[in-house]
């Protein structure tokens, strides 16, 4: 049997480092939001950290499979946040890597169902495709309003099955919960993404706007470094 560890000094700083930035980058977007492009770099840097953060779990894991997957969603995570935060444009690639995350996703929490997950997802994607294709024939509609109703799907179906794996005792408690809960912070932040995109539409002076677009990596954040924790076997 595997000896379990504690948490190395290196993993602990570099936890407190995430939250330093994770304040600092709040401050700036809720009092002095011309350093926007500050913000976002320091926003993705915690994404990095956060990714770099889930690689302490190779030499202390609770399934090898689990952390894997982790890896590939979290690094995945990484590439979608780089063209819709640093890049700022082809937003519809951001949207397709974040629906295979949430994919990856679904597979970690169901691991047993894992073929039919992919099949489903198949099957609604090309549902979602042929909808669009009929719909294009009657008035043009941009490819990200499909694009995000799978992302929906696919973060309402990865959400579902992290709370059930914890209801379910799937995985050690600590794990777990934090899968739990880190979803459900995901999920969160992206209601704050919806209602952010929605509002600006109409008024982008209002008091939902402003709160929706600090909400948004107010839950982001704390979501991503609970998931990045979520392969490590703890003591």
């Amino acid at each position: 049997m595997r000896k379990t560890a504690y948490m190395p000094k290196a993993m602990i700083a570099l936890i407190c480092l995430i939250i330093m930035l994770y304040f600092t980058f709040l401050y700036i977007d809720l009092f002095n939001s011309q350093l926007y492009r500050l913000s976002a770099n320091l926003k993705y840097i915690c994404m990095l950290l956060c990714l770099g953060l889930s690689l302490f779990a190779r030499n202390n894991y609770f399934n090898l499979q689990n952390v894997w997957l982790l890896h590939i969603g979290l690094f995945l995570t990484c590439l979608a946040d780089l063209f819709l935060l640093i890049i700022d444009n082809y937003y519809e690639v951001g949207v397709a890597i974040f629906s295979i995350v949430q994919i990856t996703y679904s597979i970690r929490y169901d691991v047993g169902n894992s073929k039919k997950t992919v099949r489903n997802f198949i099957i609604c994607f090309l549902s979602l495709f042929m909808a669009y294709i009929i719909a294009n024939l009657i008035t043009e509609l941009p490819a990200l309003i499909p694009l995000a109703l799978f992302y929906g799907i696919c973060l309402i179906t990865s959400v579902v099955k992290a709370v059930k794996a914890f209801v379910n005792e799937a995985f050690p408690k600590p794990n777990g919960a934090m899968m739990a809960l880190g979803m459900v912070l995901f999920l969160l932040c992206d209601i704050n993404v919806a209602l952010y995109n929605v509002l600006g539409t109409f008024n982008t002076s209002g008091f939902l706007y402003r709160i929706s677009s600090v909400s948004m990596w107010l839950y982001y954040l704390p979501s991503q470094l609970l998931l990045s924790l979520s392969g490590y076997k703890f003591k």
